[in-house]
């Protein structure tokens, strides 16, 4: 500042203004989530079987294939780490029966299985594979493995289902059994 020595000396003034408390709010840590999501899946397993009920020619068709949609969600994380979030996709097993022109059409998931599997289990599993055991008459053996992926974590279920009046009847399980871990 530059004064002049004719002028009178005049005060500056500078006003303060009375400082502002700072308030400090603890916001509670964020934890980061990780998401992992599986491949796609492309792969489909067919298997075909022919056989006959009174003298009349049927063919099964099952086709075990994944639905690609990130539906079953595991929390992988342990105790104290960020949410870990594993994202698989749902199988399922087609089933269709021929019997000449005349179709018929089911489709089973894991949910089938429910009831006859721990409870534990059940809500990381997925169906893995099915398979024809034997035919006869008009019963249909099969056995569908169901496994927590990326484990060795696996039951297998062995079922009956009914084939009456050309249709696919319920599934009917006769024995749950741990495979392995």
């Amino acid at each position: 500042m530059l004064l002049n020595c004719n002028q009178k000396k005049t005060k500056l003034k500078t006003e303060t203004q009375p400082k502002k408390e700072l308030k400090t709010t603890q916001s509670k840590k964020k934890k980061d989530t990780i998401n992992n999501y599986w491949a796609l899946i492309l792969d489909t397993i067919s298997i075909k079987k022919e056989f006959k009920i009174s003298d009349l020619k049927h063919t099964l068709e099952l086709k075990t294939y994944s639905l690609n949609d990130s539906s079953i969600v595991r929390n992988l994380a342990q105790k104290g780490e960020p949410t870990y979030l594993d994202h698989s996709h749902k199988m399922v097993t087609d089933f269709k029966l021929l019997i000449n022109s005349i179709v018929d059409k089911k489709q089973i998931d894991r949910t089938d299985f429910e009831k006859s599997l721990n409870p534990e289990f059940y809500a990381e599993c997925n169906l893995s594979t099915t398979e024809i055991d034997s035919i006869s008459g008009n019963l249909i053996y099969l056995n569908s493995s169901l496994a927590v992926p990326d484990t060795g974590n696996i039951w297998k279920v062995l079922y009956s289902i009914k084939i009456k009046d050309n249709q696919i009847g319920k599934i009917e399980i006769k024995e749950t059994d741990y495979v392995g871990m």
